[in-house]
């Protein structure tokens, strides 16, 4: 009987990238961490303020790491996407260890072990939600979209919300 071996499983690692897409206009999704405003807003990357920088809602004004900004949407598409990586991985492993003994001896008692599966797993895509006002900052000219006529931009001075 043949040894299992995870070499499909093993060569994916331990760290999975996924790249979110802009949408038709070029902005990414957004959602505020904070559990009592969860504000979806949409911004450009690459415009306002160059290198790392914190984002902030422009709806309640919380400040954070970019990366806790990422939409419950994007989350489950990145979940789907890992998930279809590993099951396809395992399954390729998994049918390592197929066999087919035949029938032998004086009883004819054969053994076999065939792996399937009834198909990969599903990938969660999303699309990005239509927001109504774009605006571009004057003071660092971040491009982002928001709901509604007012907000703070991305990077202002947190004391006086933008207003369009």
């Amino acid at each position: 009987m043949s040894r299992f071996n995870m070499n499909n499983l093993q060569r994916l690692g331990n760290q999975f990238n996924i790249s979110l897409s802009p949408d038709e206009d070029g902005y990414l999704g957004r959602e505020c961490p904070v559990e009592t405003c969860e504000g979806y807003f949409k911004i450009t990357p690459g415009t306002g303020v160059n290198g790392p920088a914190p984002c902030h809602c422009p709806y309640c004004g919380h400040t954070g790491e970019p990366s806790t900004f990422h939409t419950k949407e994007q989350i489950e598409y990145a979940k789907s996407l890992v998930i279809r990586q590993v099951t396809d991985a395992l399954f390729k492993d998994m049918k390592s260890l197929e066999f087919d003994h035949k029938p032998r001896g004086g009883f004819g008692i054969g053994l076999s072990l065939k792996v399937t599966r009834d198909g990969p797993r599903p990938i969660r895509y999303y699309r990005e939600k239509e927001l109504e006002t774009h605006v571009v900052c004057d003071n660092c000219t971040l491009r982002y979209a928001i709901y509604g006529v007012f907000g703070w931009c991305q990077t202002a001075d947190r004391t006086t919300p933008s207003r369009f």
